[in-house]
C-alpha cells in the first residue's frame, strides 16, 4: 500500500482498527496454542472461556491451585488440561501444550519453542515422565531415538531458555517415573495430585446436572449413599476394597440420564471399573465381545 506523505496517518488509524477488530474477535475466549514444526500456531478456533465452576476437582483442590498462580502473578507484577484451559480464562491467558512424548521432539526444539512461547500464555507441558523413560531406558548402543532428555527438561524448566513471568504445568500419569531433581522447590513449585473422583466432586456434579430438579438434595443423598454402598469412594472392604470410580465416568451417567435424576441412582452400579480378562481359550480368527 502507499499514499502520499501527507496522509502517512491513515496506515496507522487503519492497522488500529485491525488490531481492535481482531482482540475484540478473540474477547471472552481462550487461545490454544500447539507446536507445529518449529512454530507456535492456533490450535483451532479460539475457545469459548471455560468457567472455573465447571471443573470440580476436590474441595480446596481448585482453589489452592487459583490462589498460588495468582500469587505468583502478584509477585512478578504482571498482569490433566480441562482446569488449565479453565484457569487461563479466568486469568485471561492462553494457552501454549507441549506433548514431550511426541516424535521428533527434541531438546533443541523444545528450546527453541519456548524462546517464541507467545505472550501471556501458560504454557503445558505434558507427559513429563517421558523425558525419564529416555533416560532410563536406552538400546544397547546408547541410543533412545529423537526425544526429550532429562537435561533437555530441566534446561526448559530453568536453564537460559526458560524466561522470567512464566507459568508453567506438567503432566503426568506416571508420578513414579519423576526425578527428585525435576520436583524440587525453586523448579515445581505446587504440586497437586488429580485422581480418583471424591464424594465432594460426586456431590458437586450431581447439583450441576440435577440441582435444578432436586432442591432439597434428596436425590443427591441417595446417589452418594448408593455410591458409598458401592465402595466407590475407596472405602469398601472384601471385595470392594480398593475400588474407585473417575469423574467421566460419573460424567458420562449423568449425561445418558440427563433427564431422569433417578435413572443416575439407578444406573450407579454401571460405574464400578470393569475388569477384562485375556481369553485364551477363543480360537484364531473368532469375535470376542465385550465383557
Amino acid at each position: 500500500m502507499t499514499t502520499l506523505w501527507a496522509h502517512r496517518h491513515v496506515f496507522e488509524h487503519v492497522f488500529a482498527e485491525a488490531h481492535a477488530l481482531a482482540a475484540k474477535a478473540n474477547e471472552g475466549k481462550t487461545i490454544v496454542y500447539a507446536a507445529r514444526g518449529m512454530e507456535w500456531a492456533p490450535l483451532g478456533d479460539p475457545r469459548k472461556k471455560r468457567p472455573l465452576g465447571s471443573v470440580i476437582l476436590d474441595e480446596g483442590v481448585k482453589e489452592g491451585i487459583v490462589d498460588d498462580v495468582r500469587d505468583f502473578l502478584g509477585r512478578q507484577q504482571c498482569g490433566k488440561s480441562s482446569f488449565i484451559q479453565s484457569l487461563a480464562g479466568e486469568l485471561d491467558f492462553s494457552v501454549a501444550m507441549i506433548n514431550l512424548s511426541e516424535m521428533g521432539m527434541t531438546d533443541d526444539k523444545l528450546a527453541y519453542l519456548l524462546t517464541k512461547l507467545p505472550r501471556r500464555s501458560i504454557l503445558l507441558l505434558e507427559d513429563a515422565d517421558s523425558a525419564f523413560v529416555n533416560r532410563r531406558q536406552r538400546d544397547a548402543d546408547g541410543y533412545s531415538g529423537a526425544s526429550v532428555t532429562f537435561s533437555g527438561l530441566l534446561n526448559a524448566l530453568d536453564g537460559l531458555a526458560a524466561g522470567e513471568e512464566r507459568i508453567a504445568f506438567l503432566t503426568t500419569n506416571h508420578i513414579e517415573r519423576l526425578d527428585p531433581a525435576l520436583i524440587r522447590p525453586g523448579r515445581v513449585d505446587m504440586m497437586t495430585r488429580i485422581g480418583e473422583a471424591t464424594r465432594y466432586q460426586a456431590g458437586q456434579m450431581w447439583d450441576r446436572f440435577y440441582g435444578d430438579v432436586d432442591a432439597d438434595g434428596a436425590g443427591r443423598e441417595r446417589f452418594l449413599q448408593r455410591l458409598e454402598d458401592l465402595g466407590l469412594f475407596g472405602n469398601g472392604t472384601g471385595e470392594t476394597a480398593g475400588r474407585f470410580t473417575s469423574t467421566a465416568a460419573i460424567q458420562g451417567l449423568f449425561l445418558f440420564n440427563k433427564n431422569d435424576m433417578q435413572g443416575a441412582i439407578d444406573m450407579a452400579e454401571g460405574l464400578i471399573p470393569r475388569q477384562f480378562e485375556a481369553a485364551d481359550a477363543v480360537p484364531e480368527g473368532a469375535i470376542k465381545t465385550r465383557a
